[in-house]
């Protein structure tokens, strides 16, 4: 049971006990962690990237040139962005690019065209190889989350503007890091693996609360509840960046292993001194709630709290040899110092520590006002430089298909008048490319060895990856009696040429209704086109064993 001592205080005024605490400067802060960027060897995508073209796409790859160097400039140019938003703009380019890329040029399969890409690690600085591009798409977007953390650490925060830039940059930063957790798998760096980001994470966003922190220091310093609740979830969320990092065994800079736990304890103190301050306050708004002498007592008993963090401040500043030589982290301790110190000084001296009962300075657990979300990423959009191969969809390295072969159907008088019409004999279906979903059996288009699945790519002498079945329509109708194709096969079609009908209904269910490119005869499709062959070849052996009798 403790014993209740009386306490002798000096009478203090309202108006001295409503101006107590004096708030360090608004131009003195902690310093931001920023993270530094990935580097890289360079890559020489010219001759792989050619001989795919040539080989894949059956594409001569001089057409190309230009779209691979400047693929390779930009890459170049990537390596060493400038620190500022323009340096962004270049990355989000550059990540766009290997989108196009890796789908023109990167095989699902595991063969592999001669590129390897070699990343050194931002924090050991160990290399990194592989040869798929997910290594380097992944490292492009470490980058701009780090380029992010660079610009928000570096803006000038006395200014409120300023500092709500970098909030913005730092929640930036850290959407990036969660869209490389839950995007990319098997990472092969350090700094890739997702526990690591993971941290990342928590320490960008801490770092956006504590510059909100600031701004509302500067906007709201007579709000000290509200400033003592958002420094005591700093607290918080600094202490939990440590604990994982100790818990993980996760091997970080010196200086960053420090001044994570020292602000930690910065505001720490600060929430200690802004309760006190809140009670001083509280009290003077309604003196009927708790007399002097407990008042007194609470303060004297939180600027002791914040004493304390404080002396811990200076213990883990004197440990680091980065910190120890930071100006700027010794005027903020001198500053909080010096808060606390004269604080102390406007308490009665007769309020003494061994007097009357043990004050619990434990602060309980608050939930922030500041709506910290994490912002995801825009990396904008850029041209595909490879659009003269064929939409993205068909066309990639993912797909395969037959060498493109020239087709030209002919109607003469004789095959006009066998079928009644002055049609072709074939139907179209999709768009971009146009493909062939129905072929008549004995038409010209059947003579001329369309096949249901071919996809047409030239018309006329014209390129027809990117056209609609209207502009094939036309250019069939203007084509008269004679018809110039160029025709692709897709591979499935050829090593399954049994589930055509269904592979074609299956992929193009979605799209529009097959269209009569004033190439079929209106006739139905057969139902059994095996029969039909087989009837067809059967007549004519008759015929030729008649006319040898």
């Amino acid at each position: 049971m403790m014993k209740s001592i009386s306490l002798k205080i000096f009478p203090i005024s309202n108006s001295l006990l409503y101006g107590l605490f004096v708030i360090p400067r608004h131009e003195e802060y902690l310093p931001m962690i920023p993270l530094g960027l990935k580097e890289t060897k360079e890559v020489d995508f010219f001759e792989q990237f050619s001989d795919f073209i040539l080989e894949h796409y059956s594409v001569d790859p001089s057409n190309f040139e230009d779209s691979i160097l400047d693929l390779i400039d930009t890459r170049q140019a990537s390596r060493t962005p400038t620190r500022d938003q323009a340096g962004v703009e270049l990355l989000c380019k550059y990540y766009n690019l290997l989108y196009y890329a890796e789908r023109r040029f990167f095989p699902v399969e595991q063969r592999n065209i001669g590129l390897f890409f070699e990343w050194f690690d931002s924090i050991t600085g160990e290399p990194s190889c592989q040869k798929t591009i997910a290594l380097e798409k992944a490292s492009i977007l470490f980058n701009i989350a780090a380029l992010y953390t660079q610009i928000g650490a570096k803006t000038d925060r006395t200014k409120v503007d300023e500092l709500n830039y970098a909030v913005d940059c730092f929640l930036k930063a850290s959407g990036i890091f969660q869209h490389i957790i839950e995007t990319f798998t098997n990472a092969p760096s350090f700094d890739l693996q997702p526990y690591v980001l993971d941290i990342f994470v928590l320490l960008m966003r801490s770092q956006a609360h504590e510059c909100r922190f600031k701004v509302l220091q500067m906007e709201n310093s007579t709000d000290y509840e509200r400033l003592f609740i958002e420094s005591n979830c700093l607290m918080r969320e600094y202490g939990k960046i440590h604990y994982d990092i100790q818990l993980n065994g996760i091997n970080l800079p010196a200086c960053w292993e420090a001044l994570i736990p020292l602000k930690t304890e910065f505001f720490k103190s600060l929430s200690h001194v802004y309760f006190a301050k809140n009670v001083a306050k509280t009290e003077l708004q309604n003196k009927d709630a708790m007399n002097d002498k407990n008042r007194l007592k609470i303060i004297k008993a939180h600027l002791q709290a914040s004493q304390s963090s404080h002396e811990e401040i200076l213990r883990l500043q004197r440990m680091c040899r980065e910190l120890r030589t930071k100006i700027k982290i010794s005027k903020v301790l001198h500053d909080l110092e010096e808060c606390i110190c004269n604080e102390m000084y406007t308490l009665p001296e007769n309020i003494n520590d061994d007097e009357g009962e043990i004050i619990d300075t434990t602060i309980k657990e608050t939930t922030s006002k500041c709506n910290l979300v994490n912002i995801a990423p825009d990396f904008g959009k850029v041209e595909d430089p490879f659009k003269e191969l064929g939409p993205i969809a068909v066309f990639s390295a993912r797909r395969s298909w037959s060498a493109p072969r020239s087709v030209r159907l002919h109607k003469t008088d004789y095959q006009t008048k066998s079928n009644g019409t002055e049609e072709f004999g074939f139907c179209i279906k999709s768009n971009s490319p146009v493909m062939i979903s129905h072929v008549d059996i004995n038409s010209v288009a059947d003579l001329g060895g369309l096949k249901v699945g071919d996809f047409i790519v030239e018309i006329n002498g014209h390129d027809a990856k990117y056209y609609t079945q209207a502009e094939v329509l036309e250019n069939i109708r203007i084509s008269m009696n004679t018809l110039d194709l160029k025709i692709i096969t897709p591979m499935q079609f050829i090593s399954k040429p049994g589930f055509v009908s269904d592979l074609i209904e299956k992929s193009f269910a979605h799209l529009s209704d097959t269209s009569s490119s004033g190439i079929s005869s209106g006739a139905s499709s057969p139902t059994n086109t095996n029969k039909l062959l087989k009837n067809r070849f059967s007549n004519v052996w008759k015929n030729l064993r008649y006319k040898m009798k």
